[in-house]
């Protein structure tokens, strides 16, 4: 996200120089200002979306792994007995509940405004911890 923070402040920055230029040619006219302009609004939003998109990935590729290990362990439980069963039951369960705070907050980013997602990324990246 850092990353996305310096290509906006470097747009900025971009735009404020071009701004600044006292080009006494004016060869530059507002509609070239303008579409310079859209342009870089429209580059920024397709850099924001791709590393959502890779964000959103990375995430479902999580979430199997962690699914697939959860599905080992409990495989593995079956061949236990007594206490030790009990005990590995309960740490499966515990596993589970933070398999689903994290499912949860997986299809909130999917459904997140961008202003959100970097907030629940956050959130998300502490819970894979």
């Amino acid at each position: 996200m850092k990353t996305l923070a310096n290509l906006v402040l470097a747009v900025f920055m971009i735009a404020l120089v071009a701004c600044g230029q006292s080009d006494k040619k004016n060869d530059t006219s507002a509609e070239d200002v303008k579409s310079e302009a859209e342009e870089l609004v429209d580059e920024t939003k397709d850099f924001v979306a791709e590393e959502f998109a890779e964000m959103e990935e990375n995430f479902q590729s999580f979430k199997e792994e962690t699914q697939g290990k959860v599905d080992e362990l409990k495989a593995k439980s079956e061949n236990l007995a007594g206490d030790v069963k009990d005990q590995y039951d309960k740490a499966l369960s515990e596993l589970e509940k933070q398999r689903e705070a994290l499912n949860g907050k997986m299809e909130e980013f999917k459904e997140a405004t961008a202003d959100k997602k970097e907030a629940l990324a956050k959130e998300i990246k502490e819970l894979q911890d």
